[in-house]
């Protein structure tokens, strides 16, 4: 991108966070809204002395205004994080919640049951269940990444424990099945290339 390009589209940034109109800007800065939607448009550039000015009511310098626009975190983007962070807590510590209920109520109901920690086990991938959803609903494209790795060894991981101690008399090759993860560890990182160029 050119100066010219950087400053238009910081131009048009900044005065929407401000919540300004080109006409009420052109009347701040005693120029006409036609200049100011010539600068926007990355038609011409403002003088060095208007400038300035910009760059002291947008409370920035002139070289943030000429340089490689960056997005602009407003108090309602903050906001919006915190609820999301919120809802991923919440809906974790639900399924987590889930899982301690089932493991309370095996014990209690058939107390001579072996291995009811494997609810915790459970837990995990349907953690990364719910989680893949509400990245995938916010649009994060490397935490969802990240979370399909997770997902891919925890299911390996339960269906690994759940076999070791549901088998009579478990197969020694039975890690092998922790071989399936590799080929769906390289898709996932292939994958998550493809979505970022894409």
């Amino acid at each position: 991108m050119d100066i010219k390009l950087n400053l238009a589209e910081n131009l048009v940034k900044y005065r929407k966070h401000f919540n300004l109109t080109q006409a009420e800007l052109a009347e701040k800065l005693n120029y006409s809204d036609k200049a100011v939607s010539k600068w926007e448009r990355g038609e011409s550039v403002p003088d060095l002395n208007v400038l300035k000015q910009l760059a002291d009511f947008y409370n920035v310098t002139i070289d943030t205004l000429i340089s490689e626009p960056t997005k602009v975190v407003t108090k309602k983007d903050n906001v919006r994080g915190k609820i999301r962070q919120i809802i991923a807590i919440c809906s974790t510590m639900l399924v987590w919640l889930v899982a301690i209920v089932a493991f309370a109520f095996l014990n209690i109901i058939i107390p001579g049951i072996t291995h009811t920690w494997i609810a915790f086990i459970y837990a995990l991938p349907i953690t990364c269940i719910v989680l893949l959803v509400l990245t995938s609903v916010w649009k994060k494209k490397i935490t969802t990444a990240i979370i399909i790795s997770c997902l891919v060894w925890s299911v390996i991981l339960a269906v690994y424990l759940s076999l070791l101690f549901m088998l009579p008399s478990p197969p020694e090759q039975l890690w092998q099945v922790f071989l399936i993860g590799i080929p769906l560890q390289i898709l996932t990182v292939f994958w998550s290339k493809y979505r970022t160029i894409k």
